[in-house]
């Protein structure tokens, strides 16, 4: 039998780092990119010299249950309970075994913060998990093969944002990006590894910027997007720069003052997208061209652009969009629609709008949208008197807002739509917005 912790005077700390060597090593690297939970355990297990037993008995489950979780052979590797449990005892990321949004050691309640400590502490560990050992320690040679595997890294990445958000991953966003800008001044490759290095790279330094920005953090935002754009100045890395563009775009349209600079940034983006660009990026661009139209007061202009985008959006997808593109469909737009409507006081096809994008949204690939739209759509029925159904549809967003706890964005917008039905003069409307409020603290 293998020594326990306790036999190797070995505490928490030192089982993160044990765990965490092992997400770095060649064959944690392996199992992480593949989303291989099973494999992911067993190796987390051997590193921390347990067998099957102990595991079982440190994890209140039976050692076939844990045979069973680690060949990936029946359904037990798609039961959530027992992947959280593995995991907490192992002292591995929820996100490690491929889960997301999950609660750890207990259920999922507005107050609980385990989940979000222990997912934020192991980034710090984890940052280089995710790719080769080629990149992490550039000493050797890159071939083709690391830099397709920080291509899946890189999706697997994008997919956890989709789920937690920004802040819960900015870390590891952060961490990928900068060892892939060491990678590229240290190591040594081929021509050709090196023109497909660059465009990882850029496209890490840009999603870097987004999980910054989702994290409520717009200076490191500004920061990365800026640097992603000269970088492609550097190295002509053409959709980097477009998602760049697309993603300053985003943000200055947030604000109704900065109207004319999201006009400006959309215009740019469109400059920097080849003249084939794809339909979905074209209407996604016209979108946000609409919003800062909107802002700025231009009635006209909002109404033609929004137009544009939904002809764009009806090409249909085309098949070589930029992968983050997945996720702008007809929800999306909707949602764009009703901040026009809103930005112009047209709350009757406000409301329609954000109907439609709550309605549309897909819950399951991507939670934070869907987190977002519906608590939009509870501030524009506060906005229209419909005061009982606002309630509801607010209280729905914050559990989906607190599921997904990294997205500063979801926190803020929902704390405007609860000091929106705070201001009603209507009781129950305020007593909600008093018991929200008190929830809201713990999470952000």
């Amino acid at each position: 039998m293998s020594r326990s912790d306790d036999d190797r005077g070995c505490g928490m700390d030192n089982r993160l780092r044990v765990v965490a060597a092992m997400l770095g090593s060649a064959q944690g690297c392996a199992a992480l990119a593949a989303g291989d939970s099973g494999t992911v355990i067993r190796l987390a297990r051997r590193a921390l010299e347990w067998n099957q037993q102990e595991l079982a008995a440190r994890s209140g489950y039976s050692q076939p249950t844990i045979s069973r979780v680690e060949r990936g052979r029946t359904r037990a590797t798609r039961d959530i309970a027992i992947l959280v449990d593995l995991a907490q005892t192992l002292r591995l990321p929820v996100s490690a075994v491929g889960l997301a949004g999950v609660a750890v050691g207990k259920p999922r309640t507005i107050d609980n913060m385990y989940r979000r400590d222990l997912l934020g502490g192991a980034a710090a560990l984890t940052a280089a998990a995710l790719l080769p050992q080629a990149v992490v320690t550039p000493s050797g040679r890159i071939g083709e093969a690391d830099v397709a595997q920080c291509w899946v890294s890189l999706r697997r990445l994008y997919e956890l944002d989709d789920h937690e958000g920004g802040g819960e991953v900015y870390q590891l966003a952060e961490g990928m990006a900068v060892r892939l800008q060491d990678a590229l001044r240290r190591a040594s490759y081929s021509p050709a590894v090196g023109r497909q290095l660059e465009a990882v790279t850029a496209t890490a330094m840009e999603h870097a910027g987004w999980t910054a920005y989702d994290a409520g953090l717009d200076e490191k935002a500004r920061r990365w997007w800026l640097e992603t754009c000269h970088f492609d100045e550097l190295a002509g890395v053409r959709d980097a720069r477009v998602t760049a563009l697309a993603s300053m775009s985003l943000e200055a349209g947030r604000s109704p003052a900065r109207g004319r600079e999201t006009v400006a940034l959309t215009e740019a983006t469109r400059t920097a997208a080849s003249a084939q660009a794809a339909p979905t990026l074209l209407s996604l661009i016209s979108a946000r061209e609409a919003v800062g139209h909107a802002h700025a007061g231009d009635r006209a202009a909002a109404g033609a652009a929004i137009a544009e985008a939904r002809r764009q959006l009806d090409h249909g997808w085309r098949g070589d969009e930029i992968f983050w593109l997945a996720y702008w469909g007809p929800a999306d737009l909707s949602w764009h629609e009703t901040r026009v409507a809103l930005a112009l006081g047209d709350r009757r096809l406000a409301e329609k709008a954000a109907r439609a994008a709550v309605a549309d949204a897909d819950t399951e690939r991507y939670p934070r949208n869907h987190a977002l739209y519906t608590a939009g759509l509870g501030s524009v029925l506060a906005q229209v008197g419909r005061l009982d159904e606002a309630i509801a549809v607010t209280g729905d967003a914050l559990r989906h807002v607190v599921a997904v706890g990294g997205s500063r964005r979801g926190f803020s917008d929902l704390r405007h739509t609860i000091d929106r039905l705070g201001h009603q003069h209507y009781a129950p409307a305020q007593q909600f917005a008093v018991a929200a409020r008190r929830l809201l603290p713990t999470v952000a």
